[in-house]
């Protein structure tokens, strides 16, 4: 037996294991803008950046990524259009 039969599937990708869930969806500021019809920067004012008593979107329902643009939660989207109405 060579080791490459030793090593069953090593070329392939390991795959995290799932809960049974799906992923839940992200929205940039940019499309949660769209879906209110409010500027950017009214979404900006809805995050908790300095003041998370005063935010609509609280700080675990956003994050940021590398690049250092900001996605929204789908959960944080759907709850905020209850709020807002």
């Amino acid at each position: 037996m060579t080791w490459i039969e030793k090593k069953e599937n090593w070329f392939e990708p390991k795959r995290q294991k799932s809960n049974g869930s799906k992923p839940q969806k992200c929205y940039s500021i940019t499309d949660v803008a769209a879906l209110f019809g409010v500027s950017r920067q009214t979404v900006y004012n809805w995050l908790s950046f300095d003041e998370p008593e005063s935010a609509l979107i609280h700080v675990d329902a956003w994050f940021r990524l590398p690049s250092g643009h900001i996605r929204i939660r789908e959960s944080a989207v759907v709850k905020l259009q209850y709020s807002v109405k």
